[in-house]
């Protein structure tokens, strides 16, 4: 049996004892005198399936699937909905394109009482198997949100993601607050990322990013954090131990060290064209906003790019 109930949608009728009957295994049905009272009802009690006589005296059919839909929209629930009446109008039948899934012939006949239970059970099966779907996908997409949440490794380049950065440039924050210094926020970006993955495709695009931030990770102190922060850019985060030291000829010898070189992949060797900019910023004259300091930083490499060097902005001066 279902954990719904089958909600019977009728007009004051006097078959209404049939519709009843059609409906006799299922100890949770609803009969409702019209559609807005249906709609209340619907409001607090889900149903697997509807039956609509048609036509109604204070709603139209079509109107009443779409207030249905609407109501099982919100609470991301499924209703079998079968229209029942004597001749179905052209504006009904283009209905069960979006909002209408069965429509009986019935004239008070048994027979048509028995093809409207038949129906029933159908709706039944159905509403049931999509529900439980429907329940599975959201408990699978809470799953994948809390994993999200958790995942701090980019799963290309095994480095740290943009969420990793970020964790990481707050703490570099505080910990100028505390023991002084300056922090550099420095972004890469590979500017002809796209373009490989458009002319050749995805797999080679990611072959030349894997080389780039194995080349990145051979140019830069130990200490020093290399992250994969959005498709086609890298974010370190460097401490310093002064604002002087976060000058574009402190990290020439990067911007040098990839561009100089020609990265080897299954096409031939591909170049890396890249924009690069720095935000630094000491505490003395109040501590650095994160989101200030990678905005900063990101409209910067447009400019760098077009330009051929390093651009630099600093916060506290």
């Amino acid at each position: 049996m279902l954990n719904q109930p089958v909600a019977l949608v009728l007009t004051i009728a006097s078959d209404e004892r049939l519709f009843a009957a059609a409906v006799g295994d299922y100890p949770d049905k609803q009969i409702y005198r019209g559609a807005v009272e249906a709609l209340q009802g619907l409001e607090t009690n889900p149903a697997s399936v509807i039956v609509i006589e048609s036509p109604l005296d204070d709603m139209s059919v079509t109107e009443i699937a779409e207030a249905i839909q609407e109501i099982n929209g919100d609470r991301q629930h499924y209703s079998y909905i079968i229209v029942v009446g004597k001749d179905p109008s052209e504006a009904l039948l283009e209905r069960f394109e979006h909002n209408l899934d069965a429509f009986i012939h019935f004239d008070g006949q048994s027979e048509q009482l028995r093809m409207l239970a038949q129906q029933i059970k159908v709706g039944t099966r159905t509403a049931a198997r999509i529900n439980q779907l429907t329940n599975e996908n959201i408990g699978l997409q809470a799953h994948c949100d809390v994993l999200e949440k958790g995942q701090l490794l980019d799963p290309l380049t095994g480095l740290g993601n943009r969420r990793y950065a970020e964790q990481t440039l707050t703490d570099s924050i505080r910990q100028i607050e505390s023991r002084g210094g300056a922090i550099c926020f420095l972004m890469i970006s590979v500017e002809n990322y796209s373009d490989v993955a458009e002319q050749y495709d995805q797999k080679i695009a990611d072959q030349l990013l894997i080389a780039i931030s194995n080349r990145i990770q051979q140019l830069v102190r130990p200490l020093d954090i290399v992250t994969y922060f959005e498709p086609g850019r890298f974010a370190l985060i460097l401490l310093q131990g002064s604002i002087d030291q976060c000058r574009a000829e402190c990290y020439q010898h990067i911007f040098d060290g990839i561009t100089l070189k020609s990265y080897t992949t299954p096409v031939g060797y591909l170049p890396a064209n890249i924009g690069m900019s720095i935000c630094a910023s000491e505490a003395h004259s109040g501590p650095p906003n994160r989101q200030v300091m990678i905005q900063t930083a990101r409209e910067n490499l447009k400019g760098s790019f077009d330009s051929g060097r390093i651009l630099v902005k600093h916060l506290s001066t």
